[in-house]
């Protein structure tokens, strides 16, 4: 089961529902970028997971549901303040013989008004992958003081335990048989 579980994120990727909030004063501004194009970003009302009220997909960066063309670009959204944001991204990489996978869930609280970039760092080997939530108008590589990585690690919706930045490899080795000759 656990090894259906990259295939079916695939698959599934078009079904969560797009983020979209209603308009209001009450809002920051995000800008989501990455180092790589097959990363999606998600929205949680909290640390439990629970999909945010207006949407869970904040971003998509990869596959035929792909809303962004380009992850160093990115792509703004508003997001609601005065209260912990909760935000999830996710790496997959799908190969033949190996699929690897990478996620991090992380919080903070926007100011009203204020601009932020969330940015989603893979390593080149997907060894692990980490991400930074900046002020707009800040060092990028410096994340606010509100921010936190989260307890639980939040995947399409759902809740799986606590939070680790460390890549899944998930290996499926073929051996080769021979049929015995007739």
């Amino acid at each position: 089961m656990k090894n259906c579980f990259p295939l079916c994120a695939i698959a599934l990727a078009g079904c969560a529902s797009q983020y979209q909030p209603k308009p209001t004063d009450d809002s920051a501004t995000l800008k989501i970028v990455g180092n790589n194009a097959n990363f999606f970003t998600e929205a949680y009302e909290n640390e439990d997971c629970s999909p945010h009220k207006d949407g869970i997909r904040l971003a998509t960066f990869s596959g035929m549901t792909k809303d962004v063309d380009n992850p160093s670009v990115g792509k703004t959204v508003q997001i609601p303040a005065g209260k912990p944001f909760v935000l999830s991204h996710y790496y997959i990489d799908a190969r033949v013989a190996q699929n690897r996978i990478c996620r991090v869930t992380v919080a903070f609280t926007p100011e009203r008004g204020k601009s932020y970039q969330t940015y989603f760092q893979v390593e080149p080997d997907v060894s692990s992958c980490d991400t930074v939530v900046s002020s707009a108008s800040g060092d990028p590589s410096v994340n606010v003081p509100s921010f936190k990585y989260g307890r639980n690690l939040c995947v399409a919706g759902e809740n799986h335990g606590p939070v680790s930045r460390k890549a899944t490899r998930l290996n499926w080795k073929v051996e080769w048989q021979r049929a015995p000759a007739r």
